[in-house]
C-alpha cells in the first residue's frame, strides 16, 4: 500500500507541476505571440483553437491532479493522513475549477472581426493564464515540500 500512496503523490505533483508548465508558457509564450498576426481574422482563429485545446489538456491535467492527492489522502493509514494533500488538492480543483471564471470570448468564426475585441480577448486570457500559473505554482510548491516532509 505505500507504494500505491507514493505513486499517487508522485502522479499528482508531477501533473500538478505540467499543468503549471503550461500555463506559464501559455501565459508567457503563446498567446501574446497572437497579437503579432498581420491580421484579427488568422488571430481569431488561432486564438479559438488554441484556447479550445489547452482548456482541454489543462482541465485533464488538473483533474488527475486532484483525484492522486484525494486517492493518497484516502489510502493513507490515519497517522499519515497529512492535510497538505487536501490543501493541493483544493488547489488542483481551483486550477480546474478556473475554466469556469467567464471571459471574454471570441468562440465562434465571424466574418467581420474587429482588432481591438481580438487584442482585448488575448490580453484577458493572458491575464487569466498567469493567474492560473500562479495557484499551479502554489500547489505544486506545496506538493514538493510535503512529499519531501514526508520523506517519500
Amino acid at each position: 500500500m505505500p507504494s500505491a500512496i507514493a505513486a499517487c503523490k508522485f502522479v499528482g505533483t508531477t501533473s500538478l507541476g505540467l499543468f503549471t508548465g503550461v500555463s506559464y508558457s501559455l501565459a508567457a509564450l503563446s498567446i501574446p505571440s497572437l497579437l503579432a498576426l498581420p491580421s484579427a481574422k488568422p488571430a481569431q482563429h488561432v486564438f479559438v483553437s488554441l484556447k479550445q485545446s489547452a482548456s482541454l489538456h489543462l482541465r485533464s491535467l488538473a483533474i488527475v491532479s486532484f483525484l492522486s492527492f484525494n486517492l493518497a489522502y484516502v489510502l493513507s493509514p490515519a497517522r499519515a493522513r497529512h492535510p497538505y494533500l487536501l490543501w493541493t488538492a483544493l488547489v488542483a480543483g481551483l486550477a480546474a475549477a478556473s475554466d469556469l471564471v467567464p471571459t471574454q470570448s471570441l468562440i465562434g468564426e465571424q466574418d467581420d472581426v474587429n482588432g481591438e475585441t481580438v487584442e482585448k480577448a488575448v490580453k484577458a486570457s493572458q491575464r487569466i493564464e498567469q493567474a492560473r500559473a500562479t495557484v499551479g505554482f502554489a500547489g505544486f510548491a506545496m506538493a514538493v515540500i510535503g512529499i519531501w516532509g514526508d520523506g517519500a
